[in-house]
């Protein structure tokens, strides 16, 4: 049998059994926050508030499937009542994708394994957005699925706490051949019993996607350096025209708005955390980062806060000649995608013209920051079952996962032990949205390479530190998203919001060991 369930965010459906106990957990802590707190930090009040009030549409309840299992018994007779056949085992994954083509992609992996090792599978979609809270929500509540795909920062925080079973996740890993995967990408996710927290599965980078028209007429550089983002932004800027040189996501529950903030930072030197726990946010690198921060989104971005989705669109719309984003937006600048279709001025009578005049560049300063999503298995799941699981993930199942939005699938899996590369230089050639184009084909093999090469080789902020619990106690939180907006909303001065995301994060590390702020 297989279940096809999802959670997800305002179209998307929400299965009811968990969104009762996530509900519960989420107005509980509101009615504290509320009557504890009072009214003494507006912004970090109306942002934990607003959260708290969110609760996504609930919906049918999930589709179920029924695969056909032997059950006759030999000898029976037509009077006798038939024995009752052995419940298949079963096994429930939760993946952070909701498009209708993964959930079409899934049910059918779901399908294969079931008819191949009559085990029976729950594919359960979740919103990126919901999935730490779900999660915590699901280890108070004993409901762990037996496999999360998720994104780095959760990995080891989750295999510290007990969310994931280093042990089961080592086992997978053996049997498929530590070195069939992305060695750097094991590295980051190595626990403090050495083991691997999950196993790296997919990743892209995060791009600096740019006019190479504009910038051609202005004479600008590259924009691969603060003095020449800063230059770009500045002479692509025409507030009369409503044309912003830089826009980016600034909302405060969004991830990105972290992430990209995190790879400005690391392009000064700006670590957050040393290998002994100590915070280094009051370094001149990171004032540095705020300082560059602040200055080109005031005076370069539309006025408001900015989403991924608002990113996009002005970038489409040609509003706008430089973006941060990721690398699912190069087949909309193609015209492939038919919900986000290119409108700008020329693209009437080219519908690819923004593909054909677009740059991408991976580093600030030579920082790059790579996304990479993992499969963990929980230890709440049987672990001969998982481990079965997974093992078909990264065999049978893997390119058919890596053909639905490939271009931000670089696979971590680079072969198989017959075929070393078979994954990865296949990477690039595969068909985008539905169509005959690839990424090789519509931006040519230099780009291919940038795009797939040196993921995991990023200095993400805390795990080379082996500090990954904090990283992930700080991406739950959002804590310097939430800093961020305060500081552009004038809230606080970049000072001010330095000393802020200091004493912030430093609340999320259970006994800080190193003097602060608040000692002095």
């Amino acid at each position: 049998m297989i279940k096809f369930s999802s959670f997800q965010v305002g179209k998307w459906q929400v299965a009811s059994d968990y969104l009762q106990l996530l509900t519960f957990y989420f107005s509980l802590f509101t009615l504290l926050l509320l009557t504890g707190c009072g009214l003494a930090n507006p912004p970090r009040l109306a942002t934990a508030t607003a959260q708290a009030a969110f609760t996504p549409t609930p919906s049918p309840e999930p589709m179920i499937l029924t695969v056909a299992t032997p059950t006759a018994v030999p000898g029976t007779t037509p009077n006798a009542p038939p024995p009752q056949a052995e419940p298949n085992p079963s096994i429930t994954v939760w993946v952070n994708e909701t498009s209708d083509a993964h959930e079409a992609m899934l049910d059918e992996m779901a399908a294969d394994f079931s008819a191949q090792y009559s085990v029976d599978v729950e594919m359960v979609l979740v919103s990126p957005q919901i999935l730490p809270d779900l999660v915590n929500t699901a280890v108070l509540s004993d409901t762990l699925p037996d496999i999360i795909l998720h994104p780095l920062e959760y990995s080891v925080g989750w295999a510290e706490r007990g969310v994931f079973d280093v042990n089961a996740n080592a086992e997978a890993l053996a049997q498929l051949g530590p070195d069939s995967f992305n060695q750097d990408a094991l590295a980051l996710v190595q626990t403090s019993s050495g083991q691997p927290a999950a196993l790296p599965n997919s990743g892209y980078h995060q791009l600096i996607i740019y006019r190479t028209d504009w910038f051609a007429q202005r004479n600008l550089g590259v924009p691969n350096s603060f003095a020449a983002l800063s230059a770009a932004a500045q002479a692509t800027t025409d507030r009369d025209n409503l044309v912003a040189g830089f826009v980016v996501p600034t909302e405060s529950n969004l991830v990105t708005t972290q992430q990209i903030f995190e790879q400005m930072a690391l392009s000064t030197g700006c670590q957050l955390v040393d290998e002994t726990g100590e915070l280094k946010l009051l370094e001149p690198a990171c004032a540095e980062a705020f300082n560059f921060y602040y200055s080109i989104i005031n005076q370069n971005s539309p006025i408001g806060v900015q989403t991924d989705t608002s990113a996009r669109n002005a970038y489409l719309a040609g509003r706008t000649g430089l973006i941060m984003g990721p690398p699912s937006l190069l087949p909309q600048l193609a015209g492939l995608d038919p919900t986000a279709p290119p409108r700008c001025s020329e693209c009437a009578a080219a519908p690819d013209y923004l593909a054909q005049n677009s740059g991408f560049v991976t580093a600030i300063n030579g920082a790059e920051f790579g996304n990479i999503n993992l499969l963990g298995i929980t230890t709440g799941a049987d672990r001969e079952t998982a481990v079965l699981f997974a093992t078909y993930w990264f065999n049978e199942g893997y390119n058919q996962w890596l053909s639905v939005d490939p271009e931000r699938k670089v696979p971590m899996r680079l072969g198989t032990q017959s075929a070393p590369r078979q994954f990865i230089d296949a990477w690039g050639n595969q068909p985008l949205a539905g169509s005959s184009q690839t990424l090789a084909s519509l931006y040519g093999e230099e780009v291919v390479a940038a795009l797939r090469d040196g993921i995991a080789t990023t200095g993400r902020w805390g795990l080379p530190q082996g500090q990954g619990e904090l990283i992930t106690t700080l991406y739950e939180e959002l804590t310097l998203s939430i800093v961020l907006q305060e500081m552009l909303s004038g809230y606080f001065s970049t000072d001010t919001s330095i000393i802020e995301a200091y004493n912030r994060t430093i609340e999320l590390i259970p006994n800080y060991a190193f003097p602060n702020l608040t000692d002095e």
